[in-house]
């Protein structure tokens, strides 16, 4: 009994302590994003949804962001933005590290930083959101918002018609599961002579119906 008694003791310690760590970590964290988005702000003013950000989620983030893309949410309608403007701040405000969006993973400061279609945001393009979050998520006027994006999720390739195409292995993910980010094994090419290649294009096809509701990701992602 003694020894239960002490390791409930510990438990309820320990507990005591985690608790301790969150509220600390809370407590500092709340008032350095505060600060930021204060400092942002003040220096561009009055930042809203269809002026600034709409610009830059076009650019950015909605070519998987949106319905029947690869990500789990859609960042078109104000609404949907709003709910996700803290979260939307955090992950862009990562920049080059894991976990960060819109995911470029190259630093800035070190190699070729000038590519094609390079939809990582700048300095300038985090601190408008993180202003535009700090403000509440304003609207703006309906006028200044551009035009909506138009998305073909048919069967194209970017790069022009390939010379080969190269089918991997199916496999299957089993619902409940976790994601599987294994090895992929070497696929024959079914060539018979060393060859240059010019460009690759990798397309991902998730068969799912459309039509009906889902819960994950999935579609046709290039």
């Amino acid at each position: 009994m003694p020894v239960v008694a002490k390791e409930i003791d510990r438990r309820a310690s320990l507990g005591i302590v985690l608790l301790a760590l969150m509220a600390f970590f809370s407590i500092s964290a709340g008032p350095m994003g505060a600060q930021q988005g204060a400092a942002n702000t003040a220096e561009y003013g009055h930042v809203t949804f269809t002026k600034d950000v709409v610009p830059i989620l076009q650019r950015s983030c909605q070519r998987c962001h949106r319905d029947h893309g690869v990500a789990p949410m859609a960042l078109i309608e104000h609404d949907d933005v709003r709910r996700y403007a803290r979260r939307i701040v955090y992950k862009t405000g990562l920049r080059d590290r894991a976990g960060a969006m819109p995911p470029w993973y190259v630093e800035k400061d070190i190699g070729i930083q000038h590519f094609k279609d390079d939809f990582s945001l700048n300095d300038e393009e985090i601190a408008v959101l993180a202003a535009w979050e700090a403000m509440g998520a304003p609207m703006g006027d309906p006028e200044d918002a551009p035009p909506p994006l138009v998305f073909d999720d048919g069967v194209s390739w970017t790069a022009g018609d390939p010379d080969l195409i190269v089918r991997l292995q199916d496999f299957t993910v089993l619902g409940g599961q976790p994601d599987w980010w294994g090895n992929i094994e070497a696929t024959p090419t079914g060539l018979t002579e060393d060859r240059y290649v010019k460009s690759v294009e990798v397309r991902e096809v998730n068969d799912y119906d459309p039509s009906g509701a889902r819960e994950t990701v999935g579609g046709r992602f290039v």
